[in-house]
């Protein structure tokens, strides 16, 4: 019950009364279905896009506080990757196939991916919390280049499972839909 199922409700109860007897027609249902699985993705990605805004002004932060030390450089690193994950949500592959395409988006693949959106949804909820916790770190003189690796390692991983995410919606990759 994360944040696809809120998106799934929000958008099936905003179906007007036109809508939902034009559901009944046959083939015109999986293709409305399919345009709202596409609109719960985006909707899910522009969650993600916000939450990984605030991670980005509180890096910014962070590296504001470390000016003049040689940590500013490795925070700036990773915000950059950040800043690349940011990029990389706003731009992901919307799960749109033409009818006379080759590769086809099944409604199943599009569930999928606005499910693991939402997985992804929880890891960049993660990383939000360990930046407070660099930034606090910070704050006290106590930042180290091992906890500032360490959060690098988390932002790797993250941008790791969004690109997994992207090869399957454009057919290079298969199955596994689970972030680790």
């Amino acid at each position: 019950m994360g944040l696809d199922y809120a998106v799934q409700g929000k958008i099936k109860s905003d179906m007007t009364l036109w809508e939902r007897i034009k559901m009944y027609i046959p083939g015109y249902r999986g293709y409305k279905e399919r345009n709202y699985r596409r609109d719960e993705d985006r909707a899910v990605r522009n969650e993600l896009s916000r939450s990984i805004q605030g991670t980005k002004q509180d890096l910014s932060e962070i590296m504001r506080g470390l000016i003049g030390t040689p940590l500013m450089l490795d925070v700036e690193r990773v915000r950059t990757k950040v800043d690349h994950l940011d990029i990389d949500v706003k731009k992901a592959v919307n799960g749109y196939s033409g009818f006379h395409e080759a590769l086809k988006v099944e409604a199943s693949d599009l569930d999928r991916i606005v499910h693991w959106d939402a997985k992804i949804f929880d890891s960049i909820t993660e990383m939000r919390r360990c930046t407070e916790e660099l930034l606090d770190a910070v704050d006290n003189g106590n930042a180290t280049k091992a906890m500032i690796r360490a959060y690098e390692r988390g932002v790797d991983d993250l941008l790791e499972a969004y690109q997994q995410r992207e090869a399957v919606m454009k057919g290079i990759a298969e199955g596994a839909t689970e972030t680790e």
